[in-house]
Order: C-alpha cells, then structure tokens, then sequence
C-alpha cells in the first residue's frame, strides 16, 4: 500500500462536501489520491472545494443533490458512477445545522412535529437513502467504505437539539446494520461522532467566553478543527482500517469521556492565591 496515498485509484463521494467537515475530508482524501464527488444542494458552494482541489492537482466533481429527496439521491450518485466509473467511498455529512433550524430545536413540550420530521428526512433518512443507492455501487467495486458524520448529541441527553440527537443515535445503529449485512461482501460502515468543531462560522459568532467554557471540558489543550475530523474520516475511508467496521469511533477531544464534574474538579484542585 502507498502510505502516502492510501486512496489512490478510489473514488469517493462526500456529502455535505461544500464547508466544514464535509470540505475538509474532501480536500484531505483528494491529497490522499482518491477522486472526490462532492455534493450539496448549493452548487456554487461546492465548486469552491472542486476548485481547491483541482488547483492541488487532484480530480474533482460538484454534483446538486438533495439528501431529502430520493430521486435526487439516485441521479446524483449515478451521476459520479458514470462520470468516474466506479464508487469505492461514502462519506455521509450532509445534515441540518442552519442556525434557523437548530433555534427551533429546543423543549420537547413545544417541538414542531414538522421542525422534527425535516431534521429525520435530512439526518437520518438521508443518510440511509445514500447508503442505499451507494451500496450497489460500492458492493460492484469491491466493497469499500461507509463513514457517517455522527455527534456527541447522539450519545447522551441535553438542554438542547433532541431532534439533531435523536437523528444521529439513529445513525450509530444504522451504521451497525449495514456493517452486518455487508461485511462479508467487503463492505464496512462506520461512525465518526463529533464534538464541537470550530468551524470558521462557529468562531467568528461563538463567543470566547463560551469557547473557553467549552475547552474546560476538553482533554486536549485545543478545540476541535474541521481538518481533526478528516484525518480519521480518511483513515477509516482507507485499507489501513481494514479491520475496523460497526464502530463508532469518538473524536471529540475527550469530552465526553470522563466525569459530569471534570471541569469543576479541576477548579476546585487549582492553587488558591491567598
């Protein structure tokens, strides 16, 4: 295997591939050697990733596709299939996180039934319906590999976003199904789950007191960035993780792995000055 570029002669498709994660993983597998379909429903924004990625040297295409609409999905995956010939990854990004739809995201008592049911057509629904007019196609190559964009939402309750976490636990035990039913034709599926990524947009409208609120929870000296998620995104994407499959790998620089109290505890240790 090329150590250096572990996806050579693979394709790979990245919803949600226009910002953040989705155009991070994009750029870093093209720099890894695979040929990358991103898509979106914004075709101006995704031709800035194919432009990134084209100007490093690498192949690239913008597709239009809307993973709340099947018949979007199965055009825009044949799409690529006829555009490079074969589909050897799926990274599934794509998903609601516009401020105006998250705002709505609160109290149960006062959930939008409909807010609820877009937040599963996109989150859930859309990435079981790309698994499935993908899974065809990955099977004929070989089998390959399924990454899922998870969150740390999906893993535990909170104040707030139950539709958002509701719909990514759906995407921990969909992930494991898939790995079931396909693992002994080549097929591996797994989760990346996510914490707080600081993407651009975050930074500028996230206020630093409420990052630094944030970072007391973390086990790593830094907030999370979008390219710390590609690396594993990648990696798994690779046949270097050929022995992984139905996991749910956490990169969330630790944060939800210790106790409620941490950041308190660690106040209350701190050296007083007298």
């Amino acid at each position: 295997m090329n150590t250096e570029r572990p996806l050579a002669g693979k394709v790979a498709i990245v919803t949600g591939g226009g910002t953040g994660i989705g155009k991070s993983t994009a750029l870093l597998m093209a720099q890894r050697g695979a040929k990358i379909a991103v898509t979106g429903r914004t075709i101006t924004t995704l031709e800035g990733t194919v432009a990134a990625i084209k100007a490093a040297g690498g192949e690239a295409l913008a597709v239009a596709m809307d993973v709340s609409d099947e018949a979007s999905i199965r055009n825009g995956i044949a799409v690529v299939v006829e555009h490079f010939g074969q589909l050897d990854i799926l990274h599934s990004n794509a998903a609601q996180t516009g401020s105006a739809g998250l705002n709505q995201d609160a109290d149960i008592a006062d959930m939008d039934a409909d807010f609820w049911d877009q937040t599963m057509a996109i989150n859930l629904r859309g990435s079981m319906l790309v698994a499935k007019h993908s899974i065809p196609h990955l099977l004929a190559a070989g089998g390959g590999s399924i990454v899922f964009t998870g969150s740390g939402k999906g893993l535990a309750g909170d104040l707030d976003y139950p539709a958002y976490g509701t719909s990514k636990a759906g995407l921990l035990n969909l992930s494991r199904y898939i790995a079931t039913q396909y693992g002994k034709r080549g097929l591996r599926s797994n989760v990346v789950v996510v914490g707080l990524v600081m993407t651009e947009a975050l930074d500028d409208n996230m206020p630093a007191a409420a990052q630094a609120a944030m970072l007391e929870h973390h086990l790593t000296q830094e907030l999370g960035k979008p390219d710390d998620i590609a690396e594993v995104v990648a990696f798994l994407a690779s046949d270097q993780a050929r022995f992984i499959t139905g996991a749910s790998v956490v990169a969330d620089g630790g944060f939800t792995a210790h106790s409620a109290i941490y950041a308190d505890m660690n106040r209350w240790a701190a050296p007083q000055n007298d």
